[in-house]
């Protein structure tokens, strides 16, 4: 079964990363950085089944050399933060060879990279010695600025959009599943871009496991991200296994019900009356949808701020009470010196300088025990202690959240299988309107059926079954009466816009 992956992310200086580092690693090669002035050699790497590079006309011969291409694109970055590069991350179908592979890589980024005049270096590499035989993937370091015959340019904002990473993903599917059809047949396994939830699959996905937790996992050693996706796994299971039990109990009773002659007037009726009943708990399901609002959940930053709230503000508290203290007796010092009789009454003087001394060591003292209190509580939030506050806050909105993206997931998976069942009914409905144009006062159908669902499968393979038996010129002569008389408005209620 052809697997589905196609990630994004960035090669980030602020994270301590070198494209060059990045593409000797990929490609398997020995690259200099000139900028950093270091090696990387990583020319005794195992699994790289090709490397190339794939650049638009515009670029620069020399940018066809890995060394020549990145050391430039690092030297056209000036931010500390730069991003010189990004990475797709490609899985590739085992079924296909490798010939066949290289060919699919080399039509995605012909399509989506080159010609949009980005520079791609590819890295195809086999599976590791560990873990699936089948996970042959490539690697695509991609360039984030404009290329001309100088060199690199401004960067294009369109590259930075999240429309960007949703085109490279549905290109991805598109061209993968032409190149499975092309190589084996019109029955090749096929992939999607959309989450299980849009494809209406009643699944939970699991969560990528990534390099780190898939290591741990082959030496039996516990993760929580494993722990979780066998949880989910185990769940699915249950999920399946009672679906099945379902639709086989409900498949028994269906075929244990008689079949009888109804008469074709009511079946249109009730065929309608289940479709009308279909499309209102589809519009609840997305009012549900629509209603149902991302949590909040608050960052670490936002939790840590709340926390030191009230020590924030007895600091600024003890601050502004020692400014005022400060202002207030320098402003009674001026005053006090144009005094005569103060400075003739010495112990006057000396009284006033205890007071004035010790309001502004008691100001001071406050201030500084603010201070010391504000300090030591933001340094504990930075302990082991107070980051486990920081996230025991945080916990309940992620759930929350977590909670609303599962519900979510499950109400777009429910609109989707209703919007298959509403597209059948609406055949359905329209062939028992065309068998009974042609002529058809009954039909046999299931005297009971366990569901909706199988309700319009149940009469409507009898109605079409009857449009079969007449002949293909009664036919087009039924449609067309429809299409000229009533027929119409029952085809536009069908299909509205018709």
């Amino acid at each position: 079964m052809a697997s589905y992956v196609c990630r994004v992310q960035t090669i980030q200086r602020s994270a301590g990363r070198s494209v060059v580092a990045a593409a000797a690693y990929r490609s398997g090669q020995a690259l200099t950085d000139e900028r950093l002035a270091m090696d990387f050699d990583f020319a005794a790497k195992e699994g790289i089944e090709h490397a190339e590079i794939l650049a638009p006309a515009s670029a620069p011969a020399a940018f066809l050399n890995r060394q020549t291409l990145w050391n430039a694109a690092e030297k056209s970055e000036a931010r500390k933060d730069a991003v010189p590069a990004r990475e797709i991350l490609l899985a590739l179908p085992h079924e296909l060879d490798f010939d066949q592979r290289r060919e699919l890589v080399r039509a995605f980024v012909r399509q989506h990279v080159a010609a949009r005049g980005m520079i791609a270096d590819i890295a195809m590499h086999r599976p590791g010695k560990e873990g699936d035989q089948r996970n042959f993937h490539a690697h695509i370091l991609v360039t984030t600025r404009r290329v001309g015959p100088e060199g690199f340019g401004r960067k294009d904002p369109a590259w930075w959009s999240p429309a960007q990473v949703r085109d490279w993903r549905a290109g991805w599917a598109e061209i993968q599943n032409e190149h499975l059809r092309r190589h084996l047949g019109p029955d090749a396994p096929q992939v999607s871009h959309q989450t299980l939830a849009e494809q209406g699959v009643d699944r939970t996905p699991t969560a990528h496991m990534g390099p780190s937790a898939t290591a741990l996992d082959r030496r039996n050693r516990r993760t929580e991200r494993g722990d979780r996706n066998r949880d989910i796994d185990a769940r699915n299971g249950t999920t399946s296994r009672l679906r099945q039990d379902y639709s086989q109990t409900a498949e028994r009773l269906a075929a244990r019900a008689p079949s009888v002659e109804t008469p074709i007037d009511r079946l249109v009726d009730e065929t309608r009356r289940v479709r009308e009943a279909m499309i209102a708990e589809r519009a609840a399901w997305q009012a549900q949808h629509d209603r149902l609002g991302a949590p909040r959940v608050p960052t670490s930053r936002q939790v840590e701020t709340e926390l030191l709230g009230a020590d924030l503000q007895a600091r600024a508290h003890a601050r502004g009470r020692l400014r005022a203290t400060e202002t207030r007796i320098a402003r009674v010092r001026s005053r006090r010196l144009e005094l005569v009789n103060w400075i003739r009454n010495p112990a006057r003087m000396i009284w006033a300088k205890h007071a004035e001394l010790n309001a502004l060591a008691r100001a001071r003292k406050a201030a500084r025990r603010a201070e010391l209190r504000f300090d030591f509580r933001r340094e504990w939030l930075q302990s082991p202690a107070g980051q486990a506050v920081v996230a025991a806050r945080r916990q309940p909105a992620l759930d929350q959240a977590a909670a609303a993206a599962r519900e979510r997931r499950t109400l777009v998976r429910k609109i989707r299988r209703m919007d298959r069942r509403i597209e059948a009914a609406g055949r359905t409905l329209t062939d028992l309107v065309v068998a009974r144009e042609l002529g058809q006062r009954q039909l046999r159908a299931p005297s009971r059926s366990p569901d909706a669902t199988r309700f319009i499968r149940d009469v409507g393979a009898p109605a079409r079954e009857a449009i079969a038996r007449y002949p293909e010129q009664a036919r087009r002569q039924a449609i067309q009466r429809l299409n000229r008389g009533q027929g119409r408005s029952i085809l536009r209620t069908l299909f509205p816009g018709r």
